[in-house]
């Protein structure tokens, strides 16, 4: 049965970045992408993810308030979520912590990296569960 990544995101670009180092993994995931919190809420009613990775620095709602929100949703509460940035400060992954995100994890400077972070993320979500 194929898995469900949603990407919370203000930047289209990283979806397609998650896809192509999807593509490359033996997983069967396809990822579905939201530009910030109100697009997210809706997706997850159409889709229910099995995986949420929100970005720490949107406009509007930032990730942890996303993070916050969606964790609320009923339809969510065996999503594993992650916060998935360019940078996460120390205040920002503990409060992303405490919120419930399972990890989080620095958007990488290549796609190698990125497969390298997806694989043992999903061949570890019997540990986040």
């Amino acid at each position: 049965m194929q898995k469900t990544i949603l990407l919370v995101d203000d930047d289209e670009e990283e979806f397609y970045i998650i896809k192509m180092a999807l593509e490359m993994t033996e997983f069967n995931y396809r990822c579905i992408w939201a530009n910030g919190l109100d697009q997210a809420k809706i997706m997850v009613k159409e889709h229910q993810p099995d995986f949420v990775f929100i970005d720490i620095n949107m406009p509007r709602y930032n990730g942890i308030c996303c993070l916050k929100q969606l964790k609320q949703i009923t339809q969510l509460q065996h999503a594993v979520f992650v916060i998935y940035s360019t940078f996460i400060s120390e205040d920002d992954h503990q409060a992303a912590m405490e919120l419930g995100a399972s990890c989080c994890i620095h958007k990488p400077e290549n796609i190698k990296i990125l497969l390298n972070q997806l694989t043992g993320l999903f061949n570890n979500k019997a540990h986040y569960s």
